[in-house]
């Protein structure tokens, strides 16, 4: 019978031994469980202020979209300026045409009036920004 007693204690003393060993595994396993819970906490709020950030990028390109857009059109292009620079010539040469018959007429005024001699009338009409045809 002590031998019975025996195979008795030591079966308890595994028993005995295999639950410590499991409440240890289930002590750890509910540290780690704890730990892995901070961890998902932490990442929740991590993702939202991404979240935010996002929002907030998302804001921020739309505001440059409407304003590089505003910029497109109120640009001004190259063959528009071209065109306008064109423009701006021609009425700059016409303004000369315009002053420079209005200067031949006055020295061919003086002329005949005596003021200016024939060849001081024709050096100054000779000084003309625009080809004269010669003479006849």
């Amino acid at each position: 019978m002590s031998q019975s007693n025996t195979t008795l204690d030591d079966v308890l003393e595994a028993i005995n031994s295999f639950a410590d060993h499991t409440e240890e595994r289930f002590y750890n396993l509910s540290n780690e469980i704890v730990g892995i819970k901070k961890d998902v906490g932490s990442l929740k709020q991590d993702v939202g202020s991404l979240k935010q950030d996002v929002g907030s990028l998302k804001q921020d390109v739309g505001s440059l979209k409407l304003k590089v857009g505003s910029i497109q059109a109120q640009m001004v292009t190259k063959s528009y300026l071209d065109d306008k620079l064109a423009d701006l010539r021609g009425d700059l040469i016409s303004n000369d045409r315009k002053q420079d018959k209005k200067i031949d007429f006055l020295t061919r005024t003086l002329e005949s009036k005596k003021v200016l001699t024939a060849k001081e009338a024709d050096a100054i009409i000779s000084l003309s920004p625009f080809p004269r045809p010669p003479k006849i």
